[in-house]
C-alpha cells in the first residue's frame, strides 16, 4: 500500500500562485489593456482630455500595486531566489506601464 501524500504546505506553492504574487501582474495587465483600448479608440495622437473615470481607475491600480509588492517581499514566505523572478516581472510590468503612459501623453 503506497504511503499517503502529505498535505502541501505553504512553501510548496509557487510565489506566482499566491495572491500577492499574482495581483500586481493582473493589475498591470488591466492597465495595459486600458491603454490598448484607448489607442484603438483614438490612435497614438489622441486629443488631450481631462482625466476621466478610466484614468482614475488606472492610477488607483498602478499605485495600489506598491503596498502589495512590499508585502510580497516583506512576508518572507519564500526564499529570495524563488520570489525574485516574480518580483522582477511585477516591477517590469509596473515600470513598462508607466513608461507607456508617459510616452502617450
Amino acid at each position: 500500500m503506497p504511503a499517503p501524500h502529505p498535505l502541501p504546505t505553504r512553501m510548496d506553492h509557487s510565489p506566482l500562485r499566491q495572491w500577492d504574487g499574482a495581483m500586481p501582474i493582473i493589475m498591470s495587465a488591466i492597465v495595459l489593456l486600458m491603454i490598448v483600448v484607448e489607442l484603438v479608440q483614438h490612435g497614438p495622437h489622441a486629443p488631450h482630455h481631462d482625466e476621466g473615470t478610466a484614468d482614475h481607475i488606472a492610477i488607483m491600480l498602478m499605485y495600489g500595486q506598491i503596498p502589495i509588492m512590499f508585502w510580497f517581499v516583506a512576508s518572507r514566505r519564500h526564499p529570495v531566489r524563488r520570489i525574485l523572478p516574480v518580483l522582477l516581472l511585477q516591477l517590469a510590468l509596473w515600470s513598462g506601464t508607466f513608461v507607456l503612459a508617459v510616452a502617450l501623453t
